[in-house]
């Protein structure tokens, strides 16, 4: 039997497939706008159902802050995304924007990866 976090997942994906085949077959889109939908994209999918979960208060699988933390990680993949896509390339003195884009998502990542890792150490401990 699927859980209530599947079936939500497969509703998002599908949605979101929904809304790719409707907006590149009625309106042209242009790279900016490519680039906000694929951000969108990663955001919908990776979080989407998270955030739905989150708001509805549901911790039947995961905390309800445990979903948060996972948005808020999703949320920076997205905005990473969104700038690499638009101003990546433009660089400030040797450094390029895509290089300290990097940097604040490993940065990201690894911190998310690490209190997660405390966070679960913790509360077996209780």
């Amino acid at each position: 039997m699927l859980s209530r976090d599947t079936k939500l997942q497969i509703g998002v994906v599908s949605a979101v497939v929904l809304v790719w085949a409707l907006l590149f077959r009625a309106v042209p889109l242009g790279p900016v706008a490519s680039v906000v939908l694929v951000a969108a994209t990663y955001f919908a999918v990776l979080a989407g159902t998270h955030l739905y979960l989150a708001l509805a208060g549901d911790s039947e699988t995961l905390p309800v802050a445990a979903r948060w933390r996972y948005i808020g990680l999703a949320a920076v993949v997205a905005v990473v995304e969104l700038l690499q896509g638009t101003v990546g390339r433009t660089s400030l003195g040797s450094v390029t924007v895509s290089h300290l884009l990097g940097g604040v998502f490993g940065v990201t990542v690894v911190s998310y990866l690490v209190y997660e890792a405390r966070a679960g150490h913790l509360a077996s401990r209780q």
